[in-house]
């Protein structure tokens, strides 16, 4: 499912995006020196069990970094713990439920859509509504089959810690909780409702992003990503554009480390004005669409 973001590409981007399309997942190659490289690569973070094996692109890349780089460094995690910080921190006064934060038609519909999922809106009455939106959202993708323990991040993952490569993080858990809970009431409320309103929709429009990604179709993800999301730009500058800047010391830093990085993150981040791709480019370094050679 989309975040509630604007992606609006500029008219050289698209005019560039519908010139690169890749019969394999995206991958872009950051080059700082001959013994420093860095790919880019984007994610969907919610995968389904028929959607294994994995292109060959990813597993050819995988194999060949020396390190594997994400958004949130996951191999130090605990579930348990995570969950407990994002509960902290959405955690609504007695004296204000969740019925009492949002429009009355807002939460019916968050009432209904969570029944129909299989939750009691009673379970969620403390949580604000950027939590609840998240939950609803993957309690949707899992009762569609796509799971986020089945996407790519997690089998990366699961790869690098039975290799013992290193695994980096751009990002802390805390960070992300902070960019949710740092949300408006307004925008929290409209996460909600495009959430909800994307529900219906979901298995049709992960299918087709699902297709996008998978045959590196740049302009497809970008128009996929970008629909219905206008009246949102606080929202996309929030969630992604902030973000972007935020991994970029980062990104930096290991781009003129000797050794090969693969950075996984959401393909969100990859396309569109002001995405990753742009933004180290702005600041000078080479960033170009990238093939591995044939094998």
């Amino acid at each position: 499912m989309r975040l509630i973001i604007l992606l609006r590409a500029s008219l050289v981007a698209l005019l560039l995006l519908a010139t690169n399309t890749w019969a394999d997942p995206a991958v872009w190659r950051v080059s700082t020196g001959e013994d420093s490289e860095l790919w880019l690569l984007g994610s969907v973070h919610y995968l389904r069990e028929q959607d294994h094996p994995l292109p060959d692109v990813i597993e050819r890349l995988y194999a060949r970094a020396d390190a594997l780089v994400m958004e949130i460094d996951l191999d130090d995690l605990d579930p348990a713990s995570i969950q407990t910080q994002f509960m902290l921190a959405a955690l609504l006064p007695a004296s204000s439920p969740l019925s009492s934060v949002v429009d009355a038609d807002v939460y019916r519909l968050a009432e209904s859509t969570a029944g129909s999922l299989g939750l009691d809106i009673a379970a969620l009455a403390r949580v604000e509504p950027w939590l609840v939106a998240l939950t609803l959202m993957d309690l949707g993708m899992t009762q569609l089959g796509y799971r986020s323990d089945q996407g790519l991040e997690q089998y990366l993952l699961e790869r690098a810690q039975r290799d013992r490569k290193p695994i980096y993080g751009l990002e802390t858990v805390t960070d992300q909780v902070r960019v949710f809970d740092g949300l408006t009431p307004a925008e929290q409320e409209a996460l909600l409702e495009q959430t909800l309103s994307e529900l219906d929709s979901a298995g049709r429009e992960m299918d087709e992003l699902l297709t996008a990604w998978r045959d590196g179709s740049l302009a497809t993800l970008t128009d996929k990503l970008s629909a219905s999301f206008e009246e949102f730009p606080g929202l996309y500058e929030t969630l992604v554009i902030d973000r972007n800047r935020n991994w970029l010391p980062e990104l930096e830093r290991l781009a003129a480390q000797p050794g090969r990085h693969l950075v996984v993150v959401g393909a969100l981040h990859l396309v569109g004005e002001n995405s990753v791709v742009d933004l180290l480019r702005e600041r000078g370094l080479s960033v170009e669409p990238y093939a591995l050679p044939d094998e």
